[in-house]
């Protein structure tokens, strides 16, 4: 394999998958991954009646996986990606927030 066709496939990877998809890629059974992304135990986005997976999520997992060098535990996971999106918008907003005549 080339790191030309490395490359090539990352480039071309969806941004999201299908809960099929999905399921398949983490090896799961697809009643199992759709229970958990109703429960709210696995990030994904409600569209309509289907549910997607946002690659990155896919990726993040992986790699909070290979970085502790021990399984990771969904439930827990989830819980932490939440809170640190949550404070990561807050500081964005924090940062843009423009008090009117300088500093109070």
């Amino acid at each position: 394999m080339t790191s030309n066709h490395v490359s090539e496939s990352v480039e071309t990877r969806p941004t999201f998958y299908t809960a099929a998809e999905t399921a398949k890629i983490i090896r799961v059974d697809e009643s199992t991954l759709y229970r958990h992304l109703r429960n709210g135990t696995f990030p994904g986005v409600k569209l309509g009646g289907r549910y997607i997976v946002p690659g990155a999520v896919i990726d993040r997992i992986v790699a909070d996986v290979l970085a502790t060098g021990r399984c990771v535990d969904l439930d827990g996971w989830s819980q932490r990606w939440r809170h640190e999106q949550v404070a990561a918008l807050a500081r964005v907003a924090a940062a843009t927030v423009e008090i009117p005549g300088g500093v109070a």
